[in-house]
């Protein structure tokens, strides 16, 4: 079940805010994560990252999401279709290592039920 498609990103904020609403939340130490199914594109898995302001400056917060995006691709080509997924950082992300965030991205993947 290999992908070799881009990963599909989250634009829309009215997007953000049904997964928030409607979606189930999975959260550790780390990151926390939205997942709420697709029901449009049922073979588009979605992902959009975000980091609130108030986890540092433009640098440290674009720094987060680059170590979450790097997370996530570990998992793309395993993930179940038709969800859309919100990746929300918590303020020990900002100074954690990638390979802390991967072991915790697959623990929330696999109590989601997406691996």
């Amino acid at each position: 079940m290999e992908k070799t498609r881009r990963i599909q990103t989250l634009k829309e904020n009215h997007l953000f805010a049904r997964s928030y609403r409607k979606g189930r939340c999975f959260s550790g130490k780390y990151v926390a994560i939205y997942v709420l199914k697709n029901g449009r594109d049922k073979d588009l898995v979605k992902v959009g990252i975000t980091v609130s302001k108030n986890r540092g400056n433009a640098v440290k917060r674009n720094r987060t999401k680059r170590i979450i995006r790097e997370a996530y691709r570990v998992f793309h080509p395993f993930i179940k279709e038709g969800h859309i997924i919100v990746i929300v950082a918590r303020q020990p992300c900002v100074d954690a290592h990638l390979s802390v965030v991967v072991s915790e991205l697959e623990v929330l993947l696999s109590k989601a039920a997406l691996l």
